[in-house]
């Protein structure tokens, strides 16, 4: 057990108020806690060996611990805890690299934001903050400097020049976890911190790994949001302490509280003897209020492994415990600060060298357009800031240019690749996306009475049909499972698929030549647990692409059609196929509007589509009064396909073969018909080519039914 009598004794003369409270975590707003202990007690539970190693060499610390709190922590000077001039040579230094996760939105923080960061890191560690004024009385005297300095990677694994800022655009942002620290650098050379827009444990900001315990060494180092990074950009100072507090747990700290991520719930300890025992903080209060579990001591709610949003300080002892982290091979700490090491990552380069840039723009999707449309790039390119911008836009207008944000014309339909080159001093980089413009003509591809896709003819479907696949699985057609006939559309989804996004866009229709239109598809999804949330959205643009608008979305349960299945071979059965609406009343009069389809994957299970139909008033399955059961089967077309439906009495009747653009290809029968069940066939020795068609009967009442048909 922790001794602590004299310590706290010692403290106690000390004891006074607080002159000031930096921040209060209730006036604040809601923070977001550390995700440490919930990340350390999935490791120990998965891999116990990583367990008895830990606790081993947690017995053996407090064991120093205590020996170095009796010897009043010589280690770390006295000169040490009090030095507040810069001029002090730090005792160990740190390379560090940033990995920037992102999916090109505000979560790409800039670099000032990122040096913003180190900055803080530096004056926290370093006991330069300004703040150490409203340090309690009482630890005043054991607030230390730990003399540990931050520096920014100069040279990469490979041995090329970085600016310790590593940008990687992926989905992974949405998931924040362990599968998401992308590109590691070895741990025994750089301190590895992620950055995304997410963090998959559920409230948490950020979380790191204590020295030897991470499940594995491309995982070891410190994972936080976007906005938890520094105090400008998308962050702000009350949030800035989160790295300061996570590199703690990085260096060997325990919360003060001990390793719950639990404040205010039991007194406990950190293993460290010059922090008093506390139930921990999660909001800033007066000194007078903090003796809990003590009514004679005063804790040290302004630590910053503490929640309480007003910390200042580190105690000589946590500064003696991390020099031990430092000085230990466990997670190979040990290897950072060595000379060799500071050589080998460039921190000893003061200042650092110029790198050459990396060449990334931005829109980064692939862009849709009318022709005559302008687009407008941004330059991201990152890593050394570039003196000269070169790209190329072949088919557009101008076709080159040297601006770092051009504004582009595209006239002529069809797909473009843009190229862009960025060059300085040290180095110049090119970046080409292929067929990155997809420019479409201001006249609809379909002029048709109405429109249906039934994915029965792959080739039609891929030259009409955008697919958009950036990460993982996508939409395809699959043969095995359909609404109708014998294929759909089908998105393998896993639980590794979680945070992707996959869509698929309609060629371009003339919704004005359908009367009062109606938007309808088929879906067939179910969930793989109660509570995996995928996302399906529908939009439309009536500018060939170029912006959206949102027309439907259903999300989880929602979604479903059937019931929960974890299995992973999932498919649909003939009653688990749903029509769904997609309300189109906006773009009725359009005459160039497109469909996109979106899938958020949440890691739930399978979706299929089938069917997707713009429908007029009088529309497929919508039978008028006075014509009953009209069918076309089977369909797709066999030699002995028939056409039949049943009149309720006599009528003059005109059936009629149209093709998807609405031309006549075959009049079938015109004349007089007797009430009852009537068929016509549908011979292949019409020689239809391959594609959707359209039977349509009509009365001279002025009543009209339409079924597709399908030649393959």
């Amino acid at each position: 057990m922790k001794q602590k009598s004299t310590l706290l004794f010692a403290i106690a003369l000390f004891a006074g108020s607080m002159t000031a409270i930096a921040q209060n975590n209730s006036s604040m707003g809601t923070y977001l806690h550390c995700g440490t202990d919930e990340a350390q007690r999935k490791v120990f539970l998965e891999h116990p060996e990583i367990k008895a190693d830990y606790d081993a060499r947690e017995q053996q610390e407090e064991a120093r611990d205590l020996l170095d709190f009796q010897n009043g922590y010589r280690n770390v000077t006295s000169a040490q805890r009090t030095s507040n001039s810069v001029q002090t040579a730090p005792q160990y230094i740190i390379p560090i690299v940033f990995h920037i996760i992102h999916d090109y939105g505000v979560e790409n923080i800039s670099k000032a934001q990122v040096l913003d960061a180190v900055r803080i890191l530096n004056i926290d560690y370093r006991k330069l903050n300004a703040d150490t004024a409203a340090t309690s009385p009482t630890f005043q005297p054991i607030a230390a400097d730990a003399m540990i300095e931050f520096r920014l990677a100069n040279i990469d694994p490979n041995g090329n020049c970085t600016d310790g800022i590593d940008r990687v655009a992926s989905f992974e942002t949405y998931i924040g976890d362990d599968g998401s620290k992308l590109n590691y650098w070895p741990r025994n050379k750089y301190l590895n911190i992620w950055v995304t827009k997410v963090i998959g444990q559920s409230g948490a900001a950020a979380y790191a790994y204590l020295p030897g315990t991470a499940p594995s060494a491309s995982t070891d180092g410190v994972i936080s949001l976007s906005d938890y990074i520094g105090s400008i950009g998308t962050s702000s100072v009350s949030t800035s302490r989160t790295l300061t507090h996570e590199i703690g747990h990085f260096l060997n700290l325990q919360h003060c509280w001990g390793s719950t991520n639990n404040p205010g719930v039991a007194c406990g300890n950190d293993g460290v003897n010059d922090t008093p025992i506390t139930k921990g903080w999660s909001n800033c209060v007066a000194a007078s209020a903090t003796h809990v579990c003590s009514a004679s001591i005063e804790e040290n709610i302004q630590n910053y492994m503490e929640y309480s949003y007003c910390n200042t300080m580190f105690t000589a002892g946590q500064v003696a415990r991390m020099y031990s982290a430092l000085t230990s091979a466990s997670g190979q700490r040990n290897q950072l600060p060595t000379a060799s090491n500071l050589t080998a990552t460039g921190v000893n380069n003061i200042p650092p060298n110029t790198c050459g840039p990396k060449a990334d723009f931005k829109p980064n999707d692939k862009i849709f357009c009318c022709a005559g449309a302008s687009v407008t790039f941004t330059s991201l390119a990152y890593n050394g800031q570039p003196t000269s911008w070169n790209w190329s836009f072949p088919g557009g207008t101008p076709s080159t240019s040297t601006d770092s944000v051009p504004v582009i014309q595209y006239n002529t339909p069809g797909n473009y690749s843009v190229i862009m080159t960025v060059s300085n001093a040290a180095g110049s980089n090119t970046l080409t996306r292929t067929s990155h413009v997809q420019v479409s003509s201001t006249s609809a591809t379909y002029n048709v009475f109405q429109y249906a896709e039934g994915l029965e003819n792959a080739t039609t479907f891929g030259q009409d049909y955008t697919i958009i696949n950036p990460q993982g699985n996508g939409f395809g057609i699959t043969t095995t499972y359909a609404a109708n006939g014998v294929a759909s559309l089908k998105l393998t989804n896993t639980s590794s698929m979680a945070g992707t996004s996959d869509e698929f866009v309609t060629p371009s229709i003339n919704m004005s030549a359908i009367t009062n239109p109606v938007f309808t598809f088929k879906v067939a999804q179910r969930q793989r647990t109660s509570t995996t949330a995928d996302r399906l959205r529908v939009y439309t643009s009536t500018n060939c692409g170029q912006t959206w608008t949102q027309r439907y979305s259903k999300v989880g349960a929602t979604l479903a059609t059937g019931a929960v299945t974890s299995s992973a071979s999932w498919a649909p059965a003939a009653s688990e196929w749903r029509t769904d609406l997609v309300p189109s009343a906006a773009v009725a009069t359009s005459n160039n509007v497109r469909f996109k389809f979106v899938f958020e994957s949440d890691g739930g299970n399978n979706i299929y589509i089938d069917d997707i139909n713009i429908l007029g008033v009088n529309g497929i399955d919508a039978p008028e009064a006075g014509i009953q059961h009209f069918e076309v089967y089977p369909n797709p077309i066999q030699d002995n396909t028939t056409v039949s439906f049943f009149l309720e009495n006599s009528q003059t009747v005109s059936l009629q073969l149209f093709d998807m653009t609405g031309r006549l290809v075959l009049d079938m029968f015109n004349g007089n018909l007797n009430a009852g069940e009537h068929q016509f066939p549908v011979q292949t020795a019409e020689k239809l080519n391959s594609g959707l068609y359209f039977v349509r009967l009509t009365t001279t009442e002025g009543r009209t039914v339409t079924q597709k048909l399908v030649v393959q």
